[in-house]
């Protein structure tokens, strides 16, 4: 798959990130694709993404700052929003809570990130 065929056209991708290089080429590879994206830096501000209405799924960074993912991904499981773990730090107490989201690795290729978000998308 390219992502010159633009195979997020229409969605609405929330990213994760802490890090804001990580998070700006995410970003970047999602709009290649055609996606519209949002950008949360913490678990407060992500929180308030997610109850915007029509976001299509979420790429999530387990370690946020000081914390950790969990209750982000709560609240996208609640909402019935797919996301992908996109993490250097594969902590099995947070994948096992959500054995059916993807684990991709920092600095995983940008075009497998766009594969995987579409994948899931697709369910």
């Amino acid at each position: 798959m390219s992502l010159h065929d633009r195979p997020l056209s229409g969605r609405s991708i929330l990213i994760v990130e802490d890090e804001p290089l990580i998070a700006l080429e995410i970003h970047a590879a999602f709009n290649a694709a055609g996606a519209s994206i949002t950008s949360a830096a913490d678990t407060q501000e992500a929180l308030r993404m997610i109850d915007v209405p029509g976001l299509s799924a979420a790429v999530v960074d387990i370690n946020l700052g000081r914390d950790d993912c969990s209750v982000v991904c709560e609240r996208l499981s609640r909402n019935g929003i797919p996301f992908v773990f996109y993490t250097g730090d594969a902590r099995p107490e947070i994948m096992l809570k959500w054995p059916n989201a993807p684990v991709l690795t920092k600095l995983a290729d940008k075009e497998r990130i766009v594969e995987v978000v579409a994948g899931v998308l697709r369910g």
